[in-house]
């Protein structure tokens, strides 16, 4: 709504500036556009910075959720290696084999946590 006024003002204000040109002559024409061309830049600049404050709390807000997400299906995986990787080095490992793989799983887990909260 806000936008529609600012737009609707702006015109009125453009008719005004075409209006003052007739009224005063060729010699302000120079004036005139360069007040023109100021007002379109600013109304340019206003609704690029609304664009990207818009942007930027939409992606803010979606933000939280894909890491959350992510974290989710990755402790999945993890979970769904483990059974047939422990099940390997279980039963074709030397007797040291299954702690280390728990471990391993376990520290790539972590360091794909931290690295998602980056």
């Amino acid at each position: 709504m806000a936008h529609m006024t600012n737009s609707a003002h702006r015109g009125d204000e453009i008719a005004a500036a075409l209006k003052a040109s007739r009224e005063l002559g060729p010699e302000y024409d120079e004036a005139l556009a360069a007040s023109l061309v100021e007002r379109i830049d600013d109304t340019i600049e206003d609704r690029v910075r609304h664009h990207v404050a818009r942007q930027t709390s939409e992606a803010s807000a979606r933000a939280g959720m894909p890491s959350n997400t992510v974290r989710f299906v990755l402790s999945l995986v993890c979970l769904g290696v483990s059974i047939p990787v422990s099940a390997v080095a279980a039963t074709l490992g030397p007797p040291g084999m299954l702690p280390l793989v728990w471990l391993g799983l376990i520290a790539f887990y972590v360091v794909s946590v931290v690295g998602l909260r980056r």
